[in-house]
């Protein structure tokens, strides 16, 4: 008796697909399918790879939304007095 666990698919037509290791010889087996419904994995879900955003990207729409205040605060030295003094 070989144990075997693998990933197997069930298609919507109700066929059984499975990877099978390639040391198991050809021939007739009698094969015992237990299905654990816990650590089901998903082929319809692929992995995905978040890629690293800025936050000019994420606040892009939000450049020059206001008004009445200057294009850049370094412009006018100003607008950045008493800045960071405690």
């Amino acid at each position: 008796m070989k144990t075997i666990e693998t990933i197997a698919t069930i298609t919507p037509t109700k066929e059984l697909k499975i990877q099978l290791p390639e040391d198991l010889p050809a021939g007739t087996f009698k094969v015992v399918v237990v299905i654990d419904e816990t650590s089901v994995v998903s082929s319809e879900q692929p992995e995905t790879v978040e890629t690293p955003v800025s936050f000019l990207e994420l606040a892009g729409d939000l450049i020059g939304s206001l008004e009445g205040l200057p294009p850049d605060l370094s412009t006018n030295k100003n607008y950045m007095a008493g800045f960071g003094e405690s």
